[in-house]
């Protein structure tokens, strides 16, 4: 059951992810900067207000990097500087814990 969720979660991650890319990127992601603090459970109130299965997907990638790093985007968002799908959610990791969030995938 375990694997099951995984390849749920991962495939609506890349799906999600993929949803809301473009080949021009999203430039107000530039000026928003949406921060979160995963391991104290803190997350910005844009994110809380995003769809459920959003916002676990956002919470899953903060917390499964070193699975997420394997698994490639395919929707264009190698032009915007994505290495992996753990960069469609998260575009900054800080040696505090904290993270600065992607808002590609809030649609």
């Amino acid at each position: 059951m375990h694997r099951r969720r995984f390849l749920l979660l991962a495939g609506g991650a890349l799906l999600s992810a993929c949803s809301g890319a473009t080949q021009t990127g999203r430039p107000e992601d530039a000026l928003v900067q949406l921060y979160a603090n995963p391991a104290k459970n803190e997350w910005p109130d844009e994110l809380r207000q995003l769809p459920t299965e959003t916002q676990d997907l956002y919470r899953y990638a903060a917390a499964n990097y070193a699975v997420l790093q394997y698994i490639p985007c395919f929707c264009g968002c190698v032009n915007q500087g994505h290495g992996s799908n753990f960069d469609c959610y998260v575009r900054e990791v800080y040696p505090d814990g904290r993270i600065r969030l992607d808002t590609m995938s809030f649609g």
